[in-house]
């Protein structure tokens, strides 16, 4: 269950870290409200300080597979929400990298 609550935690984290960095290319409202993005690092940073936490409590205080978590998380939220905001194609390329993604958390969370 901790790994699972940590996995939605760092999808949570993505999601606001892509609006704050690329909001500004989707909506001039993220460019009149810049500090609130800045002032949202905050709670962004603390939430993935507590993922991290709960992954490596998951995983016997090992830090390997939370490094290998945020990355792959990372990829496929990033492929996400930029296919979904500027109607980017996934190609096979990226379609190969969102499945090696997965593949990696797949093996952290199932292969001990």
């Amino acid at each position: 269950m901790k790994l699972f609550l940590a996995l939605v935690m760092l999808a949570l984290v993505y999601v606001l870290g892509w609006h704050q960095i690329y909001g500004q290319f989707v909506s001039d409202t993220y460019k009149k409200y810049q500090w609130f993005l800045v002032l949202l690092s905050v709670p962004t940073t603390i939430i993935s300080a507590k993922a991290i936490q709960l992954i490596t409590e998951h995983f016997d205080q090992k830090t390997w597979p939370s490094r290998m978590f945020t990355f792959s998380i990372g990829i496929v939220m990033f492929t996400l929400l930029s296919s979904y905001y500027f109607n980017e194609k996934i190609t096979v390329k990226t379609g190969v990298l969102i499945l090696l993604s997965i593949s990696i958390v797949l093996l952290q969370a199932f292969w001990k």
